[in-house]
């Protein structure tokens, strides 16, 4: 995926968003170029659709593209399930109509980044994205992807609960000590439900990353650190069975 958002093709699409605003622009990139596509969804202002026949037309394409207005600078849980579907990564860009936040990519074509220190980014580098990538980076396992929106948690979602059996895991029992990468699910103080989760790594420590007050923050980071500062806050220990 090196070379995907080039200066260039990055230049391009800002230049698009802003002039489509308060619109979502959309487009591909295809032979390291940025092809701008006409929006016909019928509310262009809460969504986009590229129509099959210019998408067709284009094929084989790197990516597909598509700003957000006023944000969020993180994909929707419709964005994750577009780009599960058309199996090429997708990159999004957020706008006010004057400037641009850096585009991003996403989806599992997208090579993963370092498990430590990675800045957070709802939907693709949060608690859940580092248990998914760890388990595919060290394990060889590829757990199911997950849709969803920012803040879930508190809009009467329950993912880790609703979603833990489906990915091949089980609840430990409370005879069961947590062994390596076994997996915590933790409830903040603010959320009715596990919004949390984390991979044990041995010896006390885990790895986790924890969520922003935004949806995006690269200065909130992935880290290992002692698990004992998370304890009163797990609500499961669960492990992977396939």
């Amino acid at each position: 995926m090196e070379g995907l958002l080039s200066a260039a093709v990055t230049a391009e699409i800002q230049v698009h968003a802003v002039a489509a605003y308060p619109h979502e622009a959309c487009g591909v990139i295809k032979d390291g170029a940025y092809v701008r596509t006409a929006n016909v969804d019928a509310d262009p202002e809460q969504g986009f659709r590229i129509a099959s026949c210019r998408l067709n037309d284009l094929q084989p394409i790197e990516a597909i593209v598509h700003s957000h207005p006023d944000g969020p600078d993180c994909p929707t849980a419709a964005d994750m399930r577009g780009q599960i579907a058309t199996a090429v990564p997708w990159v999004i860009v957020s706008t006010d109509g004057k400037g641009c936040l850096p585009p991003f990519a996403f989806g599992d074509p997208v090579p993963v980044p370092p498990l430590v220190e990675r800045g957070f980014r709802h939907g693709v580098t949060d608690c859940y994205a580092l248990i998914r990538d760890g388990f595919r980076l060290e394990r060889d396992i590829v757990l199911p992807e997950f849709p969803r929106d920012w803040e879930w948690w508190l809009a009467g979602g329950d993912l880790y609960r609703d979603g833990f059996a489906q990915a091949g895991f089980r609840s430990l029992g409370e005879a069961e000590s947590p062994e390596p990468w076994d997996v915590f699910l933790a409830q903040t103080p603010r959320s009715p439900v596990p919004n949390h989760g984390g991979i044990y790594l041995g010896n006390g420590e885990i790895l986790h990353h924890l969520t922003a007050r935004l949806p995006s923050d690269p200065t909130r980071l992935s880290r290992r650190e002692p698990g004992s500062r998370w304890q009163r806050y797990v609500t499961h220990w669960l492990r992977y069975e396939g």
